[in-house]
């Protein structure tokens, strides 16, 4: 029987290191599993691990899936090992999709892919390589497909370690729940998980560490993480009105608020755009309609202060940018100015009317009035078209024109109405009407003497 002396020095010489900070160096036969939240995660794993699986004489293979495809990893592996492209050429390492590794022929089969590992093994070995270091993600798999796959994980557990072979499993945390994380980690010697930006390793043999991870798999905790470190990247619209109601709400309360919402709603935009009576009917308190609210108010603040900061007023599309986030969803019409001075620099922008889903009851007394009190030069006039549609009726058009006659007689300059659809709008100033209007009203004043004490008692604005 070998001494204690002599295990350690025969571990020491089959020790490899696998250049994971966390992990450090490891036996030949070690088999983990990494839980990950981004691609992001998934590449600042397995890059520096396939690193120095190259330069220490091993073969590697990359058994890709969603979220990270074979030519972004290929691309990943390109910007941090030098001469990549050799090791890739001489077939050093392989990059496989995993429809033609665990899926081949259209089905999982455990004994066909176990072969298949130890077949490259030995092709490996016949080429002067030290060995193979492996990673296959578990992100394909169906929910159906978990007890399959775990057989599979728990032979591969059971035989690795007779052979000269590193392999990291890994494994989507938006797919796994406590049960799938505690079967994952009961089938690998070590887990890894990202905590607070740093990898931890996890114990899985111990009972006090497996449930360490599963406290660690806390849903609300797991989604700011991804959100301080990815922003919205991968994140579904459920996710994001869960986070966002986690503001307000308890953690369980989060998630059946948030299902309710893609209900009602369909999805983010569709909440945003719901009115406070519909918010009510599917649960949400005043602190959770308070975080909606400011969701939507923050960046049309944000961009109102963005466009006001401008040194000139420029163009249509300043303006549609501007207020397409806060008027493209609106189920009513409302009619907005924005005031300018002599040097075309945005004083302030004013809801001045609302009305219903067709129409809008304008007064242009009420505006001239307004542009007086804001000292204005000259205006802009948005409108939005709940339909979507952003082309202008026959009122809108009749409106306009009224509005510029109206804007030459006090001596302020209509420079544009901009009508807002969905995610388009149209500009009577760009198509030449503005412009045409003026001529109309320099030419009536012309040849007809135009009444300056014509009466503006009402119009109503209508996009049909």
């Amino acid at each position: 029987m070998a001494s204690q002396g002599t295990l350690r020095t025969s571990l020491e010489e089959r020790a490899r290191e696998t250049g994971i900070d966390a992990v450090g160096a490891v036996p030949w036969g070690m088999h983990l599993c990494s839980f990950y939240d981004t691609k992001q995660d998934l590449i600042d794993i397995l890059v520096p691990y396939f690193k120095v699986g190259l330069e220490s004489n091993e073969s590697c293979i990359w058994v890709t899936s969603k979220p990270c495809s074979e030519k972004e990893a290929e691309e990943a592996m390109r910007q941090t090992v030098p001469n990549f492209a050799q090791y890739l050429e001489r077939g050093q390492i392989e990059i496989i999709p995993h429809t033609e590794w665990y899926l081949k022929g259209g089905t999982f089969n455990k004994q066909r892919v176990l072969g298949a590992w130890i077949d490259k093994l030995n092709q490996a070995l016949a080429k002067g390589y030290d060995g193979i270091r492996v990673t296959g993600d578990a992100a394909w798999l169906e929910k159906g497909g978990w007890r399959k796959f775990a057989d599979y994980e728990e032979e591969v557990n059971n035989i690795i370690g007779k052979y000269r072979m590193l392999a990291i499993c890994t494994y989507p945390l938006a797919e796994c729940g406590a049960n799938e994380m505690i079967e994952v980690m009961r089938n690998h010697q070590f887990g890894l998980i990202r905590r607070a930006g740093e990898w931890m390793l996890i114990k899985p043999r111990e009972s006090q560490e497996i449930t360490s991870l599963v406290l660690l798999r806390g849903r609300m905790s797991l989604l700011r993480e991804r959100f301080i470190r990815s922003g919205f990247e991968g994140f579904s619209d459920q996710e994001v009105i869960e986070l966002l109601l986690s503001l307000a709400l308890s953690s369980r309360e989060c998630k059946r608020l948030s299902k309710e919402c893609i209900k009602a709603f369909k999805d983010i935009r569709g909440l945003l755009s719901a009115s406070p009576q519909e918010l009510e009917q599917v649960g949400f308190t005043s602190s959770c309609m308070f975080c909606i609210k400011l969701l939507h108010e923050l960046p049309t603040e944000v961009l109102k202060k963005k466009i006001i900061d401008k040194p000139l007023y420029q163009s249509s599309k300043e303006v549609f940018d501007y207020l397409s986030y806060s008027m493209r969803d609106l189920k009513k019409e409302v009619f907005k100015a924005i005031y300018l001075n002599s040097r075309n620099q945005i004083i302030d922008t004013v809801t001045l009317f609302e009305g219903t889903l067709e129409s809008i009851p304008i007064r242009p007394r009420e505006i001239v009035e307004s542009a007086i009190e804001h000292r204005a030069v000259a205006v802009v006039f948005v409108h939005n078209h709940p339909s979507g549609d952003p082309a202008p009726s026959k009122s809108d058009k009749q409106l306009t024109r009224d509005l510029v006659f109206v804007g030459n007689i006090v001596q302020i300059k209509v420079l544009d109405h901009i009508v807002i659809g969905d995610n388009s709008y149209f500009s009577f100033a760009d198509e030449g009407l503005i412009k045409k209007y003026e001529l109309d009203f320099l030419e009536l004043r012309i040849n007809t003497m135009f009444d300056r004490g014509t009466s503006y008692s009402g119009v109503t604005l209508t996009n049909s």
